[in-house]
């Protein structure tokens, strides 16, 4: 796919900008669960910090939304990604201690991911400011295609950090990767028309009432978010306790368990061009129905064998199915949704469907540390996520173009 193709000089900018920081990404995800794991040998505290990451989608997603519709969100973009290395070395100060202080690390962890709410409204709208209505899902593609070669690389490359040089010094990468971002984003072309609006209390909450009652009232696009947050229930009740599971419960060293995850990445990685391919011949609806539902079964068949491989290569249908399901989703957003309200939405929209994340990370942890087995987790994850595949089916979704 040539980037090049894209009209608009900013897009190579901006997909460069998300290569960086989902490196930087990888190494977080990686390093932060297994210093936590080495230091308290406690699966509820590693998950528990792992769904802390998620609730500041709950807390400032609106404000996020309301800042992309009314001000620069090249400037958004720069501002947040700074902020970000800067809670990041707080981050590291934290872990570097001998005994972990787990109101200071759930503050910092907070902190950190505070940061991704409020700019991500901006990452999605400014798309269909530099590109062509008909690139849209080219666009979407490229991003995930990116995203989807990490899933692949990124354990490998994060996991071989992690061992041979330790995860404090894998987490300075992530610092590194907010600072390039950064720098990157400052290189995109700046808004034709400038916005110097005044930030008042009354006008975001009149701002965020305006965009959460848009959302709310139309029924295809609040309904693919309550999709959303059913399946990332489940899916974080088993992806919050993975390398507990792959290390701890089924003893594999660190490697076979990327190796494994990156090998599920392969599913997501093929997704992004046939994505390109079926997004424009089918029903949205119907694609988000039936991948969900496919998402949930092939999740069930990680309960027939623990053999690190196996399990890689069902995650390869997971990741593929998945990786469909937003591309469609996105896409329909952004063709159905009025730009002047798509920051709003697109915050509404992920604060809902991110919302169950926290709750299903903490459920998983807690069930694990009540005894019950890995098992069970995956059987519960996996009912209810086919189960919201066929609720999508019988939902305003089902008939969406």
């Amino acid at each position: 796919m040539n980037v090049l193709s894209f009209q608009k000089k900013g897009f190579h900018l901006l997909w460069l900008s998300f290569l960086v920081s989902a490196l930087g990404d990888w190494m977080y995800r990686l390093a932060l669960p297994i210093i936590v794991l080495s230091k308290t040998g406690s699966a509820y505290h590693a998950a528990t910090a792992f769904g802390i990451s998620f609730i500041p989608w709950v807390v400032f997603s609106l404000i996020g939304g309301t800042l992309a519709d009314n001000f620069s969100k090249r400037k958004i973009l720069v501002v947040g990604n700074i902020c970000a290395s800067i809670f990041s070395i707080f981050l590291l100060f934290i872990l570097s201690v001998k005994n972990i202080n787990f109101t200071l690390l759930y503050l910092a962890v907070f902190l950190l991911a505070s940061v991704d709410p409020l700019i991500h409204p901006s990452f999605q709208s400014i798309i269909p400011e530099i590109i062509k209505r008909d690139d849209y899902v080219k666009a979407n593609a490229l991003i995930q295609t990116i995203d989807n070669t990490l899933t692949i690389l990124g354990p490998l490359a994060g996991g071989s950090v992690v061992m041979l040089m330790g995860g404090i010094n894998a987490l300075c990468f992530d610092v590194f990767s907010f600072i390039l971002s950064a720098g990157i984003l400052y290189a995109l072309p700046k808004s034709r028309k400038p916005r110097t609006r005044k930030i008042t209390l009354t006008f975001l909450k009149n701002d965020i009432l305006e965009g959460a009652k848009y959302s709310f009232h139309q029924k295809v696009i609040f309904s693919g978010s309550l999709m959303f947050f059913i399946t990332n229930f489940a899916l974080n009740m088993f992806e919050a306790n993975y390398i507990f599971y792959m290390t701890k419960a089924l003893g594999y060293p660190l490697i076979d368990a990327t190796i494994a995850l990156s090998i599920g990445g392969i599913g997501a990685l093929i997704a992004g061009p046939v994505s390109s391919l079926i997004v424009e011949r089918f029903r949205a609806g119907m694609l988000l129905s039936i991948s969900t539902v496919l998402a949930g079964l092939s999740t069930l068949l990680l309960l027939i064998n623990t053999n690190y491989l196996y399990i890689g290569v069902i995650l390869v249908l997971v990741s593929f199915f998945g990786t469909i399901n937003v591309i469609t989703y996105f896409t329909l957003r952004q063709r159905t949704v009025p730009s002047e309200q798509l920051g709003r939405v697109v915050a509404v929209t992920r604060m809902v469907s991110y919302a169950s994340i926290p709750i299903g990370s903490w459920f998983g942890g807690l069930l694990l540390n009540q005894g019950i087995s890995m098992a069970w987790v995956i059987l519960i994850a996996g009912v209810v996520r086919t189960g919201a595949g066929i609720g999508a089916g019988m939902s305003p979704l089902a008939h969406e173009r």
